[in-house]
Formats: C-alpha cells, structure tokens, sequence
C-alpha cells in the first residue's frame, strides 16, 4: 500500500480522529496529548516523521499505538519540513 502525503496539520488531525474513534474510555479528552509530527530521516520502514505526546497521560500505550499505525499509513510532505524550517527562521530572528 502506498503512503499518502500529508501536511503536519493533516497528519496531526488524522492522529486525532483516530484517537477519538477508538478510545478506551469514551468522551476522553486525548486531544491534548498530541503534538504536531516533527519530521526526521526516513528510517529502515520509510517512515518520516514522529509526533510527541504527554507521557504521563493515562492512556499512554493506547495513543503510541494510534501514533505508530499512523506513521505506517502516512509520510510528512517535504513542504511541511520546509514550512517548519522557515517558520523557525523566522521565530529566531
């Protein structure tokens, strides 16, 4: 299967809506507990990207799971990495 492309925001929100649509405790707010995907290297099973999330929160194998079964579905676009770069230029300047 073929990886689709997404922005950051589209990756992050796919994440959330999986989160929701599965969780183990309905009307849990796991919103909070995901950050954006922060891009990096592909590695050996082509994935370009991790996101962090709240290691104290309850659910936490739970959300690394969703997190995992997303990276095997989607790649971070290079534009995202390009955006988060210039974006960085900009803050530190």
């Amino acid at each position: 299967m073929e990886k689709q492309v997404f922005t950051a925001e589209q990756i992050r929100q796919e994440v959330l809506r999986r989160l929701i649509q599965g969780t183990p405790v309905p009307g849990d707010h796991l919103e909070k507990s995901v950050s954006l995907p922060i891009a990096h290297s592909p590695d050996a099973e082509k994935r370009n990207w991790d996101m962090k999330h709240d290691d104290q929160d309850q659910h936490n194998d739970y959300i690394r799971h969703v997190i995992d079964e997303a990276r095997r579905d989607f790649l971070l676009s290079d534009s995202a990495e390009r955006d988060e770069i210039l974006g960085d230029s900009f803050a530190h300047s």
